[in-house]
């Protein structure tokens, strides 16, 4: 007897990939939808059907977007129309509109960006965004739209492929509990054409390069302007020293304090294996945490990890974190990027520190902690010649205006890179820099959060 269940599937969405079913079996499960990948993998066809499904169901305002369209022809709403045809569905086709001709279901085509402005008007109503070529989308319209789509069961879609690592929907959906987050290519797609295997092929004859980014959906490859590569970056993890200790083990803390609500507290250290080698062995980070909780925290650490060296960025609250560990009589270097390099080469100290932390990979003297979210900040790392000659690090500013999050683990782990010429030289030792340094039980306990303040009496029995 054969048991095999029958499922009948609408003729419509016959076509979809295995890949992207879930989009209709768990539609109801999700708010945001990313579907990323190269040419061929039926990212837009299967959408068009899904939402052409549902339009004939229920009644919905659908808004088709993209960050800028000149013509309604720039749209998917050529796609929808085609569809619309092939199946001989009950839609009124017009020029810039498409309506169902039974629930009055719409859909709508325009460009959020009009003559350089940002044009959302109207979006609070919408049940269904859908964002074809998402890769386009900026930042600051990606800030302006989300929160416009107000209704508790409107569901926005992305289609992309992305062109830059730190695309700005990319970054938004990834991690997010309420985005079902799909990758699909040619190779995904039964159904892709003969023809576009064929393109595919020959593409990656030519141009192994343009292949990875158009048919497997890779990112381009970095800008000139990049830092550190790939290849650099995502080695250092996998380094392996010689064990033997090389002399007195030194160890460095790198503190980067949280400017901004999504800014986070980074404690960062690094040590010495062997003679003229580092391993970045511990990493924390924590988010709205005050002044005095962050100075208990890096005591608590010196303390842990015999901390020879603690280097804390000032900029923000941190110069309250340097104030209250300098009136604790706690050793502390106070890091300030802005300040001139000591090279004349740098424009300032970060960049620096940032060209020494690349020569010390360069050099394979570097292990980094396995951590995506570091890795990924440190190919974020971007540098500009000035007219001087001299090499600059782009800002944390100039980064976040490019859509880019606050590489606050690079920071930490530049910071205490910085410092490594002056820590093998003695020129901060503990013993130099302070007599008392040491902790107390109770500093420990609030560096762990289990001791608090008092509070003075202000006279009161």
């Amino acid at each position: 007897m054969d048991n095999t269940l029958e499922i009948t599937v609408p003729e419509i969405l016959s076509e979809i990939p295995p890949k992207l079913i879930p989009l209709i079996t768990k539609i109801n499960d999700f708010r945001y939808f990313l579907i990323e990948g190269g040419r061929g993998g039926g990212k837009s066809h299967t959408v068009a059907r899904l939402l052409l499904y549902c339009a004939e169901k229920l009644k919905l305002r659908i808004v088709c977007g993209r960050e800028i369209q000149n013509t309604i022809q720039e749209s998917v709403y050529t796609l929808i129309s085609e569809l619309i045809f092939q199946y001989r569905l009950y839609f009124e086709v017009g020029a810039n509109k498409i309506t169902h001709r039974g629930n009055e279901t719409t859909f709508n085509f325009r460009g959020f960006r009009e003559q350089g402005a940002i044009n959302i008007q109207g979006m609070e109503g919408v049940d269904v965004v859908w964002i074809d070529e998402a890769q386009g989308i900026t930042k600051k319209t990606l800030d302006a739209l989300i929160p416009t789509i107000r209704k508790e069961k409107a569901k926005i879609f992305f289609t992309m492929n992305r062109f830059v690592r730190n695309d700005p929907v990319y970054q938004f959906c990834q991690g997010r509990a309420d985005c079902l987050h799909i990758k699909i290519n040619y190779t995904d797609n039964p159904k892709c054409p003969e023809a576009l295997k064929h393109e595919a092929a020959e593409c990656q004859a030519k141009s192994p390069e343009d292949y990875e980014h158009i048919w497997l959906g890779e990112p381009l490859p970095k800008e000139d302007d990049a830092l550190l590569t790939e290849e650099l970056v995502y080695t250092a993890p996998k380094l392996e020293f010689y064990k033997g200790s090389g002399g007195l083990v030194r160890r460095i803390l790198g503190v980067d304090v949280a400017r901004f609500g999504e800014d986070e507290t980074v404690f960062s250290i690094i040590e010495t294996k062997g003679v003229t080698f580092w391993e970045h062995i511990y990493q924390d980070t924590k988010r709205n945490k005050d002044t005095m909780w962050t100075t208990g925290q890096i005591c608590d650490l010196q303390r842990r990890f015999n901390v020879d060296l603690t280097v804390v960025d000032e900029g923000g609250i941190g110069g309250g974190v340097i104030d209250r560990l300098t009136e604790l009589t706690h050793p502390v270097i106070a890091f300030d990027g802005s300040v001139k390099a000591k090279f004349e080469r740098y424009s300032n100290a970060r960049s620096q520190g940032y060209f020494d932390l690349k020569e010390l990979l360069e050099r394979g003297h570097l292990k980094l902690l396995n951590d995506p979210a570091l890795l990924e900040q440190l190919l974020n790392i971007r540098f500009k010649y000035k007219s001087s000659g001299q090499r600059a690090i782009i800002s944390k500013d100039e980064m976040r205006k490019e859509g880019v999050k606050s590489p606050d683990r690079a920071d930490a782990l530049m910071m205490a890179v910085s410092q490594i010429d002056d820590c093998l030289s003695h020129k901060h030792d503990k013993e130099n820099i302070n007599p008392q340094y040491g902790i107390t039980e109770d500093e420990a306990l609030l560096g762990q959060g289990q001791v608090n303040t008092p509070l003075p009496a202000f006279g009161l029995s």
